[in-house]
Parts: C-alpha cells; structure tokens; sequence
C-alpha cells in the first residue's frame, strides 16, 4: 500500500496540485487522501471497504490507469483483512483462556461453601461469556463473511452510454442555418458561418464523470475553472467568436459525453464517442461575417 500511496504522491506533486485541490476534485476529505498517500490502512479502518474506490476516483483524478495498481492494493487489503481477523481472534481466545484458568482456580480451591461473592463472580463469568459470543457473532463473523467489494448506496459510476456512430468524413448540413460545424478529422473542427464577435455556447452534457479544462487561444479559459463534472451534470460555456479564435478541450473521460455548439450537435468518431480515457477537441473559428 506505501507503494501506491507513494505513487499518487509523486504524480500529484509532478501535477502541482495540493490535497486540498484533490480533495475538491475527488470528493475524498483530505484525511483519507493523506492515509491513502501514507499507505496507512489502520487510519481507513472505519472505511476499509470503500477504499478501492477512494483510490479509484483518486487514480482517475490524476490520470493514472486504476489496474496498474488494482492488484497490489487488492493483496494489501486483503493481508490487512487477514491481519485484523487473527487479531480479533486472538484476543477473543486471550480473554476465553484467561477466563477457564480463573474458573479451574476457583475450582481447586479448598473452599467448600459457596459464598456470596464466588456466586458473584461466577455470574459475572457468565455474562462475558455472554458477551463474548455476542460480539463473535454480530462484529467478527460477518467480518469474515464480507465480500471483497461492497455495492456503494449511491456509487458515481454510471452505465456505459453507447454513443450514436458518425461518419468521420460527414460534414453536418443544416437547411436554412448560417452557423456550422466542420469536422477536419477525429479531433479538429472548424466554425463557420458567425458573426464577427458573435456570443456562441457550447454544451458538454455528461454522462460519465470526468474532469474539464478549456483554453482559448491557448489561455485558461477565465469565467470556467477546470474541475470534476459528475455524472447528469451540464457545462455550457460561452465564448465570443472571432476570426483565428481557437478553443481547445480537454475531457479527462470521453464515454458517454455529447457535445453541442448553440442547438448544433457537434459530431463525434464513434472511436473518440466511445473512448474510455481522455481526448483534446479543437475548434477553430474560421472567417466571420462583418
């Protein structure tokens, strides 16, 4: 585990992002980021069954792919498991056998009559005995019974949405509508048919989490901080078009998302539509009407 943690620190730092930011993205409070960074699982005890997807949504934050470290977190937490199973065990036994030594000394004394404080102490032997089974049944059994990945209440992970196929070398045709949309090929796009300093919208519609950075001509975009869309969620960012005016997207998760400029959809290789990772769109503002 202090190999993965060490593995997310260094790409987080090479990043430039605090935990703090992190935590923003995530949704994972800064505590449990710093544990899963230490590689300290006694501090996620209380949470170990959602660690998996901790470290999930914190690889996918940073763009590190989850199955380069699924196995050695898998082993860790099942060694963990393993670990803290024996030790509940142990202590379980430690109290039993501390429990038959007083009960054999009390039987081999030489007291004959029982008086009120050996009845006293027998039904307190009792009741912990008691207590004992109690909590071997409702705490350590169901432990030991547990499945490996719990079902979340309310998990981000959405279905998979099977994107509508494009022609790669189409050219969308609106009747009797100025503005329209140019596909150069998987990744390039021009705009034609604006007015010159013209307010346009474009629309992402996610259905997939996935993390947003736009540039224009090569600037962070100032009204639009990058940061993690989740799922059902909508960005509409507007921009002022002009001749040469370059927008460049980043989607840090492609599958499942639609994109529209003003009531245009915007059409998408059915490669890129469905791409389990990240792409870069570019759109280039061409001529304008004066």
């Amino acid at each position: 585990m202090q190999k993965i943690g060490l593995k997310l620190k260094e790409r987080r730092e090479e990043l430039g992002f605090t935990l703090r930011q992190m935590s923003d993205k995530t949704r994972v409070p800064i505590g449990k980021l710093e544990a899963i960074e230490a590689g300290d699982l006694k501090r996620l005890e209380n949470d170990l069954s959602y660690v998996r997807f901790y470290v999930r949504y914190y690889c996918n934050a940073l763009h590190i792919d989850f199955e380069e470290v699924r196995e050695d977190l898998d082993n860790s937490l099942d060694e963990y498991s393993n670990t803290t199973k024996m030790m509940k065990i142990s202590e379980v036994n430690e109290v039993s056998e501390r429990i038959q030594e007083r009960a054999m000394s009390l039987k081999r004394s030489k007291q004959k009559k029982w008086d009120v404080s050996l009845i006293s102490f027998v039904a307190s032997v009792i009741v912990l005995v008691i207590i004992l089974i109690l909590v071997f049944i409702f705490l350590i059994l169901p432990n030991l019974n547990q499945d490996k990945d719990p079902v979340l209440l309310n998990p981000q992970m959405p279905e998979p949405i099977e994107p509508l196929p494009n022609t790669p070398d189409e050219t969308p045709v609106v009747e009797d509508q100025i503005l329209a949309i140019n596909q150069l090929d998987s990744l390039n796009y021009e705009i034609i048919g604006f007015d010159e300093n013209e307010e346009l919208s474009l629309v992402l519609n996610f259905g997939s989490n996935a993390y947003v950075r736009i540039t224009v001509n090569g600037d962070s975009a100032v009204n639009l901080p990058s940061k993690l869309y989740n799922v059902g969620s909508t960005l509409d960012f507007k921009f002022t078009a002009s001749a040469d005016t370059t927008l460049e997207i980043y989607i840090g998760w492609m599958n499942g998302n639609t994109m529209f400029l003003n009531d245009l959809s915007i059409p998408l290789d059915a490669e890129i539509a469905a791409r389990n990772g990240s792409v870069t769109l570019t759109f280039k503002c061409v001529g304008g009407n004066a």
